[in-house]
């Protein structure tokens, strides 16, 4: 219904369509199509007039004196006829009151055309309509092509297929249009108008192939003498994608098997990286000469190809355990502990930093499990346990008068420190080099440090003190995988504290891990 609103609309600004004259008055009309195009996209009314004049150039010359292409064509049509407007006006019933007027103005048919263009390529939306009858049709094709999009949709309302037959000596050939096999000769078949390439291939024969330009409607016929050749050609060559060529002249990559004229031929294999590879072929009539070769890579290639392989083989390790050995050194004197258990008048005191050794050096043992994708991870859960090899010195205020202190009270206190630190979900980046792994990682951990003082048996603190922290730590680290999945590594941490109770670390790591 919308298509006859549509062309109603424009026979009436076209003709300025006056009220009609009886249909005994009337000269009978010649039966037309009307083909009207719209852009489908807004913007782009520049392929209006293309498509008309591809309408034009495809349709039949039989048929032609009977279409009506664009609003131009329909003008002059309108000029010195009235249409039935009765069943317009109501003084008639009609089924159809708009396309019974359409109808009495000769118009057989009327199609709408739509054209676009979009993503993929040229796009044609049609609706057809009879008026006469009522009879509806509608169509749409896309194409990279502007003509083989325009034909996929007219054919849908017109016969326009060209017939091609298509005969070779001798019979037997396999038959290509535009690429795709189709047959095999003698063949027949239907094909749009436009521009096709038909190619004929048959073992032991040189292949032929022809482009032609085929009208609407038009009989093709297609003969070819295939040519038999006296001799093979089999070139199988590694790696993937080695260029095969023949006196110079390129024939394939990787394998050919082709006809191939007989004689003394000079072979050659070449690709990026590798050692090219030449050959004499003494090639003979019937014959079938059959090489088979794998190219030498360049030292860098080889280089590139192992480093590649480790690549491959270290990044199909999705997950690590690694154990090792650590060095700590407090970044700063910073330390506020407590003690664990003590008399009433010491349970509130706290020390106040670490006075000596300067160095403030632990030594301990790690462990950590993660898991990795080809680039990014996480390390699940890891801990480190460490301890002091010397005396550290706390700073310390206990007043004179506190039992188990002496009379001058205590401003400082010897204590050995054991340190303990677990981390969990730390996101880590990797990239890998060969055999080597690099990556960086990120996240919180918790800190504890239990200090004991030095001479146990005059102990002002029985159990000890304790100090408790959360630290925000980054590491870097670099692994070397020796056999398998076994592997050397190495790793700088630096750790900032977050509550302020125990001074940031910088540590160095050093284990042994297997991937797996």
């Amino acid at each position: 219904m919308f298509v006859s609103c549509l062309l109603s609309v424009s026979l009436a600004l076209s003709a300025g369509a006056a009220p009609g004259l009886p249909p005994s008055a009337q000269t009978p009309a010649p039966s037309h199509t009307l083909w009207l195009v719209q852009a489908m996209y807004p913007g782009q009314d520049a392929l209006l007039q293309r498509a008309e004049e591809g309408i034009a150039t495809l349709l039949p010359e039989d048929v032609r004196a009977q279409q009506l292409i664009g609003r131009g064509a329909l003008a002059g049509h309108l000029k010195g006829r009235a249409g039935d407007l009765r069943c317009v006006s109501g003084e008639a019933r009609c089924r159809e009151p708009l396309e019974s007027y359409l109808d009495s103005l000769g118009l057989e048919r009327v199609v709408l055309v739509q054209v676009g263009q979009d993503d993929a390529g040229y796009r044609f939306r049609a609706v057809s309509v009879r008026p006469g009858s009522g009879a509806r049709a509608q169509a749409e094709t896309a194409n990279p092509a502007f003509e083989k999009a325009l034909a996929g949709v007219l054919v849908k309302f017109l016969s326009l297929n060209a017939t091609v037959d298509a005969e070779t000596t001798p019979p037997g050939a396999t038959v290509f249009i535009d690429g795709l096999k189709v047959g095999t000769t003698p063949f027949h078949t239907e094909v749009l108008p436009g521009e096709h390439t038909f190619r004929f291939e048959m073992a032991s024969h040189l292949p032929k192939e022809e482009t032609r330009v085929v009208g609407s409607r038009e009989q093709v016929k297609l003969t070819a003498a295939l040519e038999k050749v006296p001799a093979r050609l089999v070139v199988k060559a590694q790696p993937e994608g080695a260029e095969i060529r023949v006196d110079g002249q390129p024939v394939g990559t990787t394998a050919v098997d082709q006809g191939i004229q007989p004689g003394t031929r000079l072979l050659s294999l070449t690709l990026d990286g590798y050692e090219p590879h030449e050959e004499k072929a003494e090639i003979s009539p019937g014959g079938t000469y059959t090489l088979e070769h794998t190219l030498t890579p360049t030292s860098m290639q080889s280089f590139k190809l192992a480093m590649r392989r480790r690549k491959e083989a270290t990044m199909a390790r999705q997950s690590y355990l690694e154990a090792s050995f650590e060095m700590q050194r407090l970044t700063s004197a910073t330390l506020t502990s407590q003690p664990l258990s003590t008399s009433e008048a010491l349970e509130n005191l706290r020390s106040q930093d670490v006075r000596a050794p300067s160095a403030r050096n632990l030594r301990g043992v790690g462990i950590e499990y993660g898991r990795y994708g080809q680039f990014f991870g996480v390390m699940l859960v890891g801990a480190t346990y460490a301890s002091t090899g010397d005396t550290w010195t706390l700073g310390i205020d206990v007043p004179a008068g506190v039992p188990g202190v002496g009379p001058e009270g205590l401003s400082a206190l010897d204590t050995q420190v054991q340190a303990v630190s677990l981390r969990a979900l730390q996101p880590q980046l990797r990239y890998v080099l060969g055999p080597v792994s690099f990556s960086i990682q990120a996240g919180l951990e918790g800190r504890g440090l239990l200090m004991k003082e030095r001479a146990r048996d005059a102990a002002i603190f029985k159990d000890g003190l304790y100090a408790l922290d959360l630290h925000a730590s980054g590491q870097a680290t670099a692994r070397i995988f020796m056999y398998e999945g076994l592997y050397a590594s190495v790793a700088y941490q630096h750790s900032f504290p977050l509550l302020k109770k125990i001074a940031g670390t910088s540590n160095i790591r050093g284990g042994l891990g297997y991937a797996f």
